[in-house]
């Protein structure tokens, strides 16, 4: 609590004194460590009641001082607050959701673009929302996560998934795992015993994951990934390129596919043409050096799928091929 601070910038001010403090390096146990902080600032105004509304506004500032990338200060203001009150309605109608089980999978084909070949699907969440109609997933992904919701959502999807692939004898399904499925120590003896109940070869299911997932517990997300590769449940790595140490974990992990991301594919015959050019190539190169097979992610057009099977990339996904659609 800040007292005699009359304004924002004198709370900013005050901000960046205590950021600059925390930041000095200390030692440890013999290391030297390097801390920083995130803070979050609400001012005063005569519309707070209770100090608790104060904090929790504060505390919803330091998350957004977090999100723009720790080791800052952010102030709340009404943006703040109406993004929050959003927040707090989409939890409770997921919540309500999960009940009334609102949640359908959307299946979007995986082709090998040498023949356009249908090899496998994509599981992609999708929310009927009672008020709202049709709803993406990033308009609720981020609240299902920090809420923890997500993991809830999720089984009822995979069930679903399995339920799909048991009258089916055609190619797999890929299903996206969240990062907080990592953090339990069950998910991948849960997911085979899901399997082994409804009779579906482990084979026939991969999981899509994030250089996140891999980030928060290695050893963890290791002992997991190889307890599914020994079933047979192949690992793909979502969204690569956007990370920064994807590669040093691609030896690391037992990742046997990766997506290319959708945002160099669209670069291929744009405006990025030359340096979408020269890094989906070298991520193809690499991959091929590893015995990874590759995935492009958001074929749109007939110019980028051709330019991809000239790079060599053996597998596509897009809007070319197939909006995603429930079966």
């Amino acid at each position: 609590l800040a007292d005699g601070v009359e304004d924002a910038a004198g709370s900013l001010a005050l901000s960046a004194r205590i950021l600059e403090a925390v930041s000095k390096p200390l030692w440890l146990a013999g290391r030297e460590l390097f801390p920083s902080a995130s803070i979050g600032i609400a001012q005063w105004q005569p519309r707070y009641r209770l100090g608790e509304e104060l904090l929790r506004d504060a505390d919803a500032a330091m998350y957004r001082a977090k999100a723009e990338g720790r080791d800052r200060s952010a102030l709340f203001d009404e943006a703040m607050r109406a993004h929050a009150i959003r927040s707090l309605d989409l939890e409770a109608d997921l919540r309500r959701a999960i009940l009334n089980d609102a949640f359908v999978p959307h299946f979007q084909p995986i082709v090998r673009l040498a023949d356009n070949t249908v090899v496998g699907h994509e599981a992609l969440l999708r929310w009927n929302h009672e008020w709202h109609g049709p709803l993406p997933p990033g308009e609720f992904i981020g609240v299902g996560e920090d809420s923890g919701l997500i993991e809830q959502v999720d089984w009822l999807i995979y069930e679903r998934v399995v339920d799909w692939l048991r009258g089916r004898d055609d190619g797999y399904v890929s299903i996206n795992v969240s990062p907080r499925h990592f953090r339990s120590d069950d998910f991948a003896e849960r997911l085979l015993q899901m399997l082994d109940g409804a009779g579906v070869d482990p084979h026939r299911l991969r999981i899509e994951i994030t250089e996140v997932a891999l980030l928060d517990d290695a050893p963890r997300a290791l002992r997991m990934l190889n307890t599914l590769r020994e079933r047979g449940v192949q690992a793909l790595l979502d969204d690569f390129g956007t990370g920064f140490s994807a590669l040093s974990y691609l030896h690391r992990f037992p990742i046997q596919s990766l997506k290319i991301d959708r945002s160099f594919v669209a670069g291929l015959d744009g405006q990025t043409r030359a340096e979408s050019l020269a890094l989906v190539r070298a991520i193809l190169a690499l991959a091929s050096t590893l015995g990874i097979d590759t995935i492009g992610e958001g074929i749109e057009t007939e110019a980028q799928r051709d330019i991809l099977v000239e790079l060599g990339c053996p597998f596509g996904q897009g809007y070319l091929y197939g909006v995603p659609a429930p079966l």
